[in-house]
């Protein structure tokens, strides 16, 4: 636990109007078991412990802390956006509430929202990697590729071997159809992460997007060795074959992609595999 956790632990005490001991006692003990719970990844009661402490005590402000991070990972997003205002309003300058309430927001779609929030994280704390990421990641969605990689590139100052933050680099420049420059970036995040599905997807896919068939299928065929269930990696290995005159490889490939639930896949059967 840092030194901002413990100071939150404190001022949770201290700011209690009418403060009480034995209710800070109480607070202090479900918060425990609480804290316990979540460890062990048990969030729906690990949720009703920290209920109870902030009913003995409604400015604990860690109990709102961890309470919003078991609602999240319960899908209870909009319960997380609560939780974590209420820990802004009791502790304004902690960045890690912002930067919690901002991912709430992207999940949600809000994107702008969600780089407010972060934009407030980073100016609290400006050394802070995973913010820069997740401020990067919205600007990705929004389409404002390359203000999302400069937020990468800092977190990348921070911490050289992210190899998430290299993968990021490469789908901002997919996004402004820089196939070469993604291929450089996926190279760096696979020489990082020799198992990184994802970067082997894109990196097949930018292959492709420059006429590189077979480094695009080698690709393709990586990804789904790690993983056989990714559809995407079927459907476009499946494009690469039928535009290499192979009709049957590619409606093998999108037939096991439909099964798997990709919708594309199962009209480019309907159109291209009568």
């Amino acid at each position: 636990m840092n030194r901002n956790f413990y100071i939150l632990i404190i001022l949770s005490f201290i700011s209690l109007k009418g403060f009480c001991q034995t209710d800070a006692i109480k607070a202090m003990k479900y918060y425990e078991l609480g804290l316990k719970l979540h460890s062990a990844h048990d969030y729906t009661n690990a949720g009703k412990e920290f209920d109870t402490a902030l009913m003995n005590n409604p400015k604990f402000a860690m109990a709102y802390y961890y309470r919003a991070l078991d609602k999240l990972y319960l899908k209870d997003i909009n319960g997380s956006i609560d939780d974590n205002s209420k820990l802004i309003e009791l502790w304004p300058d902690y960045s890690s509430g912002y930067d919690n309430r901002g991912y709430s927001k992207f999940v949600l779609g809000d994107y702008e929202g969600a780089i407010k929030d972060y934009d407030k994280a980073i100016l609290l704390n400006s050394k802070v990697a995973k913010a820069y990421m997740n401020r990067g990641g919205a600007k990705n969605r929004l389409g404002h590729y390359k203000e999302a990689k400069e937020d990468f590139n800092k977190a990348l100052a921070l911490n050289p071997e992210n190899a998430d933050a290299y993968f990021n680099i490469g789908m901002s420049e997919n996004g402004i159809e820089d196939s070469k420059a993604a291929i450089v970036a996926f190279d760096t995040a696979i020489k990082i992460r020799p198992n990184f599905e994802k970067a082997f997807l894109l990196r097949g896919t930018a292959k492709g997007l420059l006429g590189d068939h077979k480094g695009a299928v080698d690709d393709f065929n990586k990804c789904i060795e790690l993983d056989p269930k990714d559809d995407w990696a079927y459907l476009d290995r499946g494009g690469e074959k039928f535009d290499n005159n192979d009709s049957a490889g590619a409606c093998a490939d999108w037939t096991k992609a439909a099964q798997l639930g990709n919708e594309t896949a199962t009209d480019l059967l309907k159109e291209k595999c009568k």
